[in-house]
């Protein structure tokens, strides 16, 4: 019973944070009339990436593997589009003017996450340490996709080897 009652938790905790929360954060950032929580974004977006990432490594030996690694793909577009929300609301300094275009934010959220940095856009004053965070987030993460997938190709090599060796 503990185990049925497990699963279920954790297929509604995937439901939410990989459906519903990409479905929002999408829908703010182009719902302007809505107000965004800072922390509740913040809360969110560590959720995603403890959870993708966790799921990745825990169960390399899964066959869903493919579903897992589509799930981190998924909290980094959700990472985009949050930043960006955020980012939207509060608007981002293009050459001395303020700009809450959303397309502006998810722009500078995509430069900022791969650090990339052109610099025609930059936070306001208070949202500098958010930008800081964000590209720490996309230096962070990529590296460990990458070495997700160097692993899962490394068991998958060594379950090969194993089942050789047994017969």
């Amino acid at each position: 019973m503990p185990s049925t009652l497990a699963k279920s938790l954790d297929m509604i905790w995937t439901v939410i944070i990989f459906i519903i929360v990409p479905i929002v954060y999408t829908a703010l950032l182009f719902i302007e009339e809505i107000e965004i929580n800072l922390w509740v974004t913040v809360f969110f977006i560590s959720t995603v990436f403890v959870t993708s990432l966790w799921n990745v490594f825990n169960d390399v030996n899964n066959e869903h593997f493919g579903f897992q690694l589509s799930k981190m793909v998924l909290s980094i577009y959700v990472t985009l589009f949050a930043f960006a929300a955020l980012y939207q609301r509060a608007g981002l300094m293009h050459y001395g003017e303020i700009s809450h275009e959303p397309i502006d934010a998810l722009y500078f959220s995509i430069v900022t996450w791969t650090t990339l940095g052109y610099g025609d856009f930059h936070p306001v004053e208070s949202l500098r340490l958010l930008a800081a965070f964000q590209a720490l987030l996309g230096t962070l993460f990529i590296p460990l996709l990458i070495a997700a997938l160097l692993f899962s190709v490394q068991e998958k090599a060594r379950e090969k080897i194993r089942a050789s060796h047994r017969k």
